[in-house]
């Protein structure tokens, strides 16, 4: 599949997923489209929590996607759930690494938190009008300020080797990861339900007792 989707690049956004909903309302997305930061001076996650985004420090990823006919949801969990299983096949292509899902929006490896998911949608005339798929990784080791001190942060500079750290490509991680989630995205949309919980349940943490 080749990403020719429009994207928008920044330096610095108070958001990623706020500036998706800015360009959504300017009518500058027509369909699919991805905002990328260098820095969040106000990165969120789930249930308001303050997402860490230093700068250059990791992926601040905000995918949009504008359906041609409005599907109706009671919720966006299993779409959720298939962009976890796109961000787990992104990183074990570009960074040859296996991650895996915390229930239900959390990228975890060996038991250390390596990114999160986010997920918002707007329901319009009984459908979804927009779904913006919220991606953060780590990929520099940094000193991170968490809401949940019980979270173990990690990145992916940490976990592979420096050789093959030095040939990474932030850019192809970027691209392979909004090329998977229009994947899955697809797989949602088209009725294929049992494929994405059958690779997310592949995905999934144990839980350590």
């Amino acid at each position: 599949m080749n990403i020719t989707t429009k994207s928008f690049w920044y330096e610095e956004v108070d958001s990623t997923q706020d500036e998706a909903k800015r360009l959504i309302q300017s009518g500058k997305v027509k369909d699919i489209a991805y905002v990328i930061a260098n820095l969040q001076t106000k990165g969120r996650g789930t249930h308001g929590r303050k997402w860490s985004s230093p700068v250059k420090s990791g992926i601040y990823l905000s995918v949009i996607h504008l359906p041609e006919e409005k599907f109706f949801f009671e919720s966006t969990t299993l779409y959720t759930q298939a962009c976890g299983v796109a961000c787990v096949e992104a990183i074990k292509e570009i960074a040859c690494i296996e991650t895996k899902l915390k229930p239900v929006n959390d990228i975890y490896y060996n038991y250390k938190k390596l990114g999160g998911i986010l997920i918002e949608s707007r329901l319009q005339n009984k459908g979804i009008s927009y779904l913006i798929s919220g991606v953060g990784i780590n990929i520099h080791k940094t000193n991170h300020k968490l809401d949940r001190e019980t979270v173990e942060p990690i990145s992916l500079e940490e976990i592979i080797s420096k050789e093959d750290f030095k040939n990474f490509s932030k850019e192809k991680l970027i691209e392979k990861i909004v090329e998977k989630i229009c994947f899955w995205y697809e797989m949602v949309f088209t009725g294929m339900e049992d494929l994405v919980l059958e690779k997310w349940e592949n995905y999934k943490l144990q839980i350590r007792y």
